[in-house]
């Protein structure tokens, strides 16, 4: 197992370099590349041609304000119009932007954010789908990979399946001492400041890390998560019907909302301060950010060893049994490791 993870350090860890974005999206990125089958590993390669898989990752966040990718803004989230902290619970006709089931495919290419339909549990089975459809351009499955990554990290969130005051953004609190918004704590906030902590930084309370270090902090988040693993939860894996596994995911994630996020008055109050919030909600981003990641890596295993049986049955239907050429492949890291 050690060895595996030795490959992996090879294939996906970074040089550390000038970077920007969420270490949470980072992290599970790499906690996924750490379970990844050899099949999958070649395949998000070569759909990434080969770029860093935790800043693939980021993409749609870097892109959703620009015009041309207005449309995805809403595919961020799910707006559970429940009542925390009293009930919790998702309902996709009532809480997913009118987004049924019709016509996935073509719904990456709506033109404007108006026309948008969805939200983060309809594009996961959206992007789903085109990865694992190889009648698409390795360029179009691969952006799709990158958002598909990135809303596995979003289903997780638990504000990222909530109405309530946008997501929590309009609620106002403290964290170490600043002002800032309940969203922004967990989104961002929380895993700095554990990350800090864990690498025994001297400043705890600086949860702003500097762009150089980000990528080495999601690593090592990952690393850690992957080693402190005991969690053997089941895979939902249903490449026929993808919405159903983001729906119990989604779902999952709001029950926090209202066992955890909103069980406490937050008001104005300094979330950093451990007894009375900091402490749990760590475990609540621990244990999502690593069920993000482990859920990640099986869902691409899937789709890469579907589209092995698929190709290994038309081979042999062909009464081919090649390999396909290494110039298609081209897994530039993996050929580095190999050096």
């Amino acid at each position: 197992m050690h060895s595996i993870i030795l490959l992996f350090s090879l294939v996906f860890l970074p040089s550390i370099a000038s970077a920007w974005g969420s270490l949470g999206h980072r992290t599970v990125a790499y906690l996924a590349s750490m379970y990844f089958s050899t099949p999958a590993t070649i395949m998000a390669n070569h759909l990434l041609n080969g770029q860093d898989i935790s800043e693939a990752a980021l993409f749609p966040d870097k892109v959703r304000h620009m015009p041309q990718f207005a449309w995805s803004a809403a595919w961020h989230y799910i707006d559970a119009r429940d009542d925390p902290p009293r009930y919790c619970g998702i309902n996709m006709t009532r809480d997913c932007g009118g987004g049924g089931d019709d016509d996935l495919l073509n719904r990456y290419h709506v033109q404007s954010e108006q026309e948008s339909q969805g939200c983060v549990v309809t594009a996961i089975a959206n992007h789903t789908l085109r990865v694992a459809n190889d009648s698409l351009s390795r360029f179009d499955r691969g952006q799709s990979l990158r958002f598909m990554m990135h809303f596995f990290g979003d289903v997780h969130q638990p504000l990222h399946t909530e109405a309530e005051a946008r997501g929590g953004n309009d609620y106002a609190v403290l964290f170490d001492g600043k002002a800032t918004n309940l969203h922004s704590v967990w989104d961002t906030l929380i895993p700095n400041k554990l990350s800090l902590e864990a690498g025994n930084d001297e400043d705890t309370n600086n949860t702003v890390l500097q762009n150089d270090d980000e990528m080495l902090a999601a690593w090592t988040w990952a690393l850690r998560l992957y080693n402190d693993n005991n969690n053997k939860e089941d895979q939902c894996l249903n490449l026929s019907d993808p919405t159903q596994c983001a729906l119990q995911w989604a779902t999952e994630a709001n029950a926090y909302v209202c066992s955890y996020v909103l069980a406490k008055d937050v008001h104005g109050q300094d979330l950093a301060v451990g007894e009375y919030y900091y402490d749990g909600a760590v475990t609540v981003v621990n244990d999502m950010v690593g069920k993000a990641g482990r859920r990640l890596a099986a869902w691409i295993n899937f789709i890469a060893a579907s589209a092995s049986n698929s190709s290994s049955s038309s081979e042999s239907k062909s009464g081919s049994g090649s390999s396909p050429p290494t110039d298609e492949i081209e897994p530039p890291f993996l050929l580095q490791a190999q050096e």
